[in-house]
């Protein structure tokens, strides 16, 4: 889209460069929980499934190919470079001479996965390819003969003998039966484990988006199949939505809470991330109306890591001419006034209410509910510019013999409905509110800027 918003994404994007600064900087501020979570994984004796909850866009990805980079850079077997390890375990101060076994952590990917192929073995020729071993496959081979090549190379195995099986409509039913699948898997793990880790650490993201039946499938062939002491799953999840994929799978009567307690040993809420510091590194702490508004509005709609960077990429991008394009728009009379403060402090409004609630964001614009305006500027950090902006001569906020006290809340409330509420005429044209002027063209301005496709937007910045 534009420079800004390539810098703006490449902050929350969980590649291995932008994961190994989020730790040696710490910019998240969850270095500790890292840390005990390492530990926690290895206070566990037997075959564990933990799941690790937060919404979506709070970093739960980043979170966990955090950890995943931690417990690689503790094995001495991986193949991360020398340098890089130090420069984790500096960070996150483990102490490598007092862990004696050391864990393989891979990392799966359940919705890039989510497709016509049996998640077992989905799971398994993923993990396959992130430990090393090549497996060379023609273009065109069919599933079930790449099967047979996975379980050929696991065991070394000439198993031709039972391609014949593999082409029945449900090969696992069949490998089933025949008391094959299982010491197939067992001895696979036994292959990746060897020379390379005592324990296998499985981190599936992204289940709570699959389709149902995969999702459903999954779990299920985990617990059956992958029943092992020395494997570990870790799945990041949003519970609360993958409760309603399980209950859109068995029915909106089924109990996915208690479903969801067959496979979770633990259930950890993800910690959360320091947004302080995020907005440090977004830039995000200017002295101009339009950063204090986003500011706020993160903060009272509790808005995830994800949503902050698009949610500040976009009011920066929409109006970027007018907080930074010094002189090219004139603002200095009472339209002008009116405008600033629409462009500035408006915008961000409309841009978050589409991004966290679209029902909200139709009634706010549809002048039917004032409540979000009420919850961004209803508080002392905005009253000297309420003040400054909309108070007429006889107006206080304080109680004065001379002049008529107005709350700060029934001024917010004037202004919204002179831009949403209030029909315009041929004789009534303007709603003058303190130095501002608002007309039935104040609403259009609002909504245009915030589509980003105005005069005041900015996309190569």
């Amino acid at each position: 889209m534009s420079k800004l918003a390539g810098e703006g994404c490449k902050i929350i994007m969980p590649t291995e460069e932008n994961l190994l600064k989020a730790i040696k900087e710490n910019i998240l501020k969850r270095n500790d929980a890292l840390v005990y979570f390492y530990k926690l994984l290895l206070a566990q004796d037997n075959g564990t499934i933990i799941a690790i909850d937060g919404r979506w866009g709070s970093g739960k990805t980043f979170f966990v190919k955090q950890e995943m980079m931690i417990i690689n850079a503790m094995n001495p077997r991986s193949k991360i470079e020398q340098e890089v390890k130090q420069e984790i375990l500096n960070s996150v101060c483990i102490d490598v001479n007092k862990k004696e076994n050391y864990d393989l952590a891979i990392y799966y990917d359940a919705w890039e996965n989510d497709n016509d192929i049996d998640p077992i073995i989905s799971l398994i020729y993923e993990i396959s390819m992130q430990i090393g071993d090549k497996y060379m496959f023609e273009s065109d081979i069919n599933f079930f003969k790449m099967v047979v090549s996975i379980v050929e190379c696991i065991n070394g195995k000439n198993i031709k003998s039972i391609i014949d099986s593999l082409k029945d409509e449900n090969p696992l039913i069949k490998f089933q039966k025949q008391k094959e699948l299982d010491n197939q898997i067992e001895d696979f793990f036994t292959h990746i484990l060897a020379e390379r880790g005592q324990r296998l650490v499985v981190f599936i993201d992204e289940l709570d988006r699959c389709k149902p039946s995969f999702a459903v499938q999954l779990l299920e062939q985990i617990k059956h199949y992958l029943c092992d002491d020395r494997i570990i799953f870790v799945l990041s999840v949003n519970l609360e939505e993958l409760q309603y994929t399980i209950k859109h799978f068995y029915g909106n009567e089924f109990d996915a809470s208690r479903y969801l307690d067959r496979f979770f040993n633990l259930r950890i809420p993800l910690p959360p991330a320091d947004k302080k510091e995020f907005y440090n590194k977004l830039e995000l702490y200017g002295d101009n109306s339009l950063d204090k508004v986003v500011q706020r509005f993160i903060n009272v709609y509790n808005m995830e890591l994800r949503e902050i960077s698009r949610f500040y990429i976009q009011n920066r991008a929409a109006v970027y001419r007018v907080i930074y394009s010094t002189g090219e728009f004139d603002f200095s009379f009472t339209d002008g006034y009116a405008r600033k403060f629409m462009l500035t402090c408006m915008v961000p409004i409309v841009v978050g209410l589409k991004m966290v609630d679209v029902s909200l964001y139709e009634e706010f614009i549809s002048g039917n509910n004032p409540e979000p305006m009420i919850n961004i500027f209803n508080a002392e950090e905005f009253m000297d510019l309420i003040r400054v902006y909309f108070l007429g001569e006889n107006e206080s906020f304080n109680t004065e013999e001379s002049k008529e006290t107005i709350t700060l809340e029934e001024k917010i409330i004037e202004i919204y409905n002179a831009i949403f509420v209030n029909q315009y005429s041929a004789k009534k044209n303007f709603k003058a509110i303190g130095h501002c002027r608002f007309n039935e063209n104040s609403k259009k301005i609002i909504l245009t800027a915030a589509s980003m496709l105005s005069k005041y937007a900015n996309y190569e910045i």
